[in-house]
């Protein structure tokens, strides 16, 4: 009985080990803190709309980054009537690491194939930043309908955000986009 109840320990044992080293949905799953997660093979076809066929041609050009961001709404009058401007004053993109994951299921009787289930992001690899200067009086208007130069300028709101985005060439998709007020 006790050899019994071992093995369904180590059973169990074994069962959660492997369900920890996959992930069990095709939810994206990602940390913004520690720029790692997971993205299911489903995800990417959803976002690009793509075929096993033409998502498996193209993995290997596909590029995750992390993109984040703080825009400020500024209430700006170049004379009479103010009139809402927004601000990109911080923004900036890391290029993460990534490794594709495949399942290695028996092939042909010429050994293993292996079908791209998705890709473990790994943190990132090299970033860019800026920042901006606000619009403030004496600057040129935003809208030279409105005026020529600003006559006033007050920041009314701010919103930090950050994003999951992967490209392929010139095609580029949000996976994950959050936004909080700053």
């Amino acid at each position: 009985m006790k050899a019994l109840l071992r093995l369904a320990t180590a059973g169990a044992a074994l069962v959660a080990t492997v369900a920890a080293a996959a992930p069990a949905s095709a939810a994206v799953t990602y940390d913004s803190r520690t720029m790692k997660g997971y993205v299911a093979r489903a995800d990417l076809q959803k976002a690009f709309g793509w075929s096993d066929t033409k998502l498996s041609a193209r993995a290997s050009t596909l590029v995750f980054n992390h993109d984040f961001w703080t825009n400020d709404t500024y209430t700006v009058a170049c004379g009479k009537q103010p009139f809402p401007v927004t601000h990109y004053r911080e923004f900036g993109r890391y290029e993460l690491r990534n490794a594709a994951v495949l399942d290695k299921g028996r092939g042909t009787a010429k050994g293993y194939r292996g079908k791209l289930v998705g890709f473990w992001i790994t943190g990132a690899s090299f970033g860019i930043s800026g920042t901006s200067v606000p619009p403030t009086a004496g600057q040129p208007c935003p809208d030279a309908t409105k005026g020529r130069t600003i006559t006033s300028s007050r920041r009314a709101s701010s919103v930090k955000g950050w994003a999951l985005s992967v490209s392929a060439g010139e095609e580029n998709r949000r996976l994950v986009t959050k936004e909080k007020p700053a």
